[in-house]
């Protein structure tokens, strides 16, 4: 079974779209935009626009979020 038998909108959060994760830049990365819950360094780079979290934050938004069936 796919995830839109399990959400009422189709598997797609909520119509939020993320930004997508930076490139692996090599060993000189340019500074790395903050979690805005915790401050922690995220993937992205600082000039990524919109909300950005660090993978543990959007682990725990996406758990907040999930439908529960």
């Amino acid at each position: 079974m796919d995830a839109s038998s399990y959400c009422a909108d189709g598997g797609t959060g909520g119509g939020r779209s993320r930004p997508e994760p930076a490139a692996d830049p090599g060993p000189d990365p340019s500074p790395r935009a903050e979690c805005v819950l915790c401050r922690e360094p995220t993937e992205y780079p600082e000039s990524v626009k919109g909300i950005t979290l660090c993978p543990v934050c959007a682990w725990q938004e996406a758990q907040r979020t999930a439908c529960s069936g």
